[in-house]
């Protein structure tokens, strides 16, 4: 029995997906789908169009066997703290044999090369990098230049300025740093760009499809997304999407007010002594969240920086929290959001086999987890809470509590 692993947002699905997990079978040779999807928010740094558990649907409609949620702090960090913590979680259940993840550039080998040099970070590397940071470019571009002048006469840099390299990249690094046994590979990424605006046939990306949502053209959607997930799409428009980063303005800018200086931002995840000093003192100019990352982004700190780092400060999410949870392993709990009921074979080996426990149900968490352990999930929990308070003002539909969740049980049709 094989299982091949995929990480992903599915924000929203779309035919392109659909096509990336049954490739993911069908050159693994896998039986099972393991997908570990990001939450209620974002690696980008915004909230997910639609909740978890309606992506979750959408997901289990089109192939995948089991659905585990990517905890809030790995899902809203930049590409390597998203990757570690994905990687991390499909290391941990000791089941998955496969990783499969799309890329710009298709080919393992180079992607590969560059993790390598990346983890290891000879001395010459990282002087050029130091001094790209020093000159005020941003990471992302600094570590691309800093690889450009490693490595003059190699194609590598060049990987760093797609993003699904990137997060190619950041998948292998994590794999080599847990000294894993999952098996990766790569597909070339179909369609339209990762960030293009505009429609593209039958593969569009996600970004052109949260566009029409957002503009709620939905009829345009339906030659865009494979059928159950355009009828989940269908149900849910109106009623619990689309969710915008707009909405959480009101929340964010009632926490920003609450801080009282500088110092105190720099508790929060990723943000710098620089940057808080920055945001602080812009906060008399805020109007709504994507005006005031405009106002508050420089050539070193770019947009997606930003949010991410505004939405720690709204979700509370501290380096502190961050550097424990790390120490504690990256993952100490992996929380299941739906379920192929004809898989049901592969949760029982995963249960046999899983170096950390299996949350089906929030009320039995305190049974399985440390005090410690508990403080993590309860981020999570906070997150969804968050959420629900905006989508619940948005849309006047009754809130829920999150301990009242179910898993989803998918059957066939």
């Amino acid at each position: 029995m094989k299982t091949v692993g995929v990480i992903a947002e599915y924000n929203p699905f779309h035919n392109g997906h659909a096509w990336h997990m049954q490739e993911a079978k069908r050159i693994s040779g896998a039986d099972f789908c393991v997908v570990v999807m990001s939450g209620n928010f974002v690696q980008r740094g915004a909230p997910a169009i639609l909740d978890k558990y309606a992506r979750t649907q959408m997901a289990l409609a089109c192939g995948a066997d089991l659905v585990l949620e990517l905890p809030v702090s790995w899902a809203l960090g930049s590409a390597e703290y998203f990757a570690s913590g994905a990687v991390s979680l499909l290391n941990s259940l000791d089941s998955v044999d496969f990783l499969c993840f799309g890329s710009e550039c298709g080919k393992l080998a180079p992607l590969h090369e560059t993790a390598q040099i990346l983890n290891s970070e000879p001395d010459e590397y990282r002087l050029f990098l130091k001094k790209n940071l020093k000159a005020g470019k941003s990471f992302p571009l600094a570590r691309a230049n800093a690889l450009e002048q490693y490595l003059p006469n190699a194609p590598v840099s060049s990987l760093l300025r797609e993003p699904n390299n990137i997060l190619g990249i950041e998948y292998l690094k994590a794999l080599l740093r847990f000294d894993s046994r999952i098996q990766p590979f790569t597909i070339s990424r179909t369609g339209s760009a990762y960030h293009s605006h505009t429609l593209h046939g039958t593969f569009s990306s996600a970004t052109a499809l949260r566009k029409l949502l957002d503009s709620a053209k939905l009829s345009s959607l339906k030659s865009e997304t494979p059928l159950p997930v355009y009828e989940i799409l269908l149900g849910e428009l109106g009623k619990s999407c689309p969710v915008s980063i707009r909405d959480f303005s009101p929340l964010l800018h009632y926490r920003l007010l609450s801080i009282a200086s500088p110092e105190e931002l720099t508790d929060f995840q990723d943000v710098s002594a620089e940057l808080a000093d920055r945001i602080f003192r812009l906060i008399p100019g805020f109007e709504d969240i994507e005006q005031f990352i405009s106002l508050v982004k420089t050539k070193q700190y770019t947009e997606s920086r930003i949010s991410r780092c505004l939405f720690h400060i709204l979700l509370d999410i501290r380096m502190e929290t961050v550097q424990a949870q790390q120490d504690n392993g990256w993952n100490s709990y992996a929380r299941i959001l739906g379920l192929r009921k004809k898989s049901s074979s592969l949760l029982r080996k995963i249960k046999e086999r899983s170096c950390i426990p299996l949350i089906t149900k929030l009320a039995d968490a305190k049974k399985l987890l440390s005090p410690e352990q508990m403080e993590f999930l309860k981020k999570d929990i906070y997150a969804s809470e968050v959420f629900q308070c905006v989508t619940t003002g948005k849309f006047k539909q009754g809130a829920y509590s999150e301990y009242r969740r179910q898993i989803i049980l998918w059957d066939e049709r």
